[in-house]
């Protein structure tokens, strides 16, 4: 299978995908660059695409939401640099390195996880799996530019956050938010790859992947960090 397949086939066909990987050589670097790049892109085009005063909206909810102050005129300021060059270098680079930390901290944490509990891992194979299915947030980071851009607004929601009994900036709030439809797809898909990479059953596979991805979202929540997998 070339690489223009494999990386199609990790939305359509993910179980020949992981099979091709299993038999072939990874080329892990082409998934994980274009993560990358989709993670900074879309974090630039966020700040051209939507109008500085929707930006100021949204700080300010989430300013009264979270008790907190700001002067106004400060305020003002900072909404006006939002499409800035300065501004725009800044979010483009940290599109990048959060998409790299997701990867390489998710590679590590799997990487452990299934080495304990008896999988055939090794680091390449655990950032194969990780960087392949990160496509996948990587399509969820496109369809939410899209739809912020053409409805002018931030608040997109693709996950439980949408629930309306939510209370915004509380702990079930930020726990829900996590759990989205593009990162359960992933999930799904890297259940399916890492017991085949690491040799284990289909039901280990997603047992080992999904239960320390639900103790990460519940610990960072504590601490008031997403974790955009």
């Amino acid at each position: 299978m070339n690489e223009g397949r494999r990386l199609v086939s990790v939305y359509i066909a993910p179980v020949h995908l992981f099979d091709d990987l299993n038999e072939g050589r990874s080329r892990w670097w082409i998934p994980l660059v274009i993560c990358l790049l989709v993670g900074g892109v879309a974090a630039v085009l966020l700040r051209l695409g939507v109008p500085s005063g929707v930006w100021m909206d949204t700080i300010r909810q989430n300013l009264a939401t979270s008790g907190a102050e700001m002067n106004e005129a400060y305020l003002e300021m900072a909404a006006n640099r939002i499409s800035s060059p300065q501004a725009l270098f800044f979010a483009g680079l940290g599109g990048v390195i959060s998409s790299a930390l997701g990867i390489f901290v998710l590679t590590l944490l799997y990487w452990a996880v299934f080495a304990i509990f008896g999988g055939k891992i090794n680091f390449n194979k655990s950032i194969t799996v990780v960087a392949y299915s990160g496509l996948i947030v990587a399509l969820g980071h496109l369809v939410r530019l899209i739809l912020s851009v053409s409805l002018q607004r931030l608040d997109i929601y693709t996950s439980l956050a949408i629930l309306p009994f939510l209370e915004p900036g509380s702990y079930l709030f930020r726990f829900a938010s996590q759990i989205e439809v593009f990162t359960v797809w992933r999930l799904v898909v890297m259940g399916l790859g890492f017991s085949t990479l690491a040799s284990v059953s289909r039901t280990k596979g997603y047992v080992l992947v999904i239960l320390p991805w639900l103790v990460l979202i519940a610990l960072l929540s504590f601490v008031k960090i997403g974790f955009g997998m």
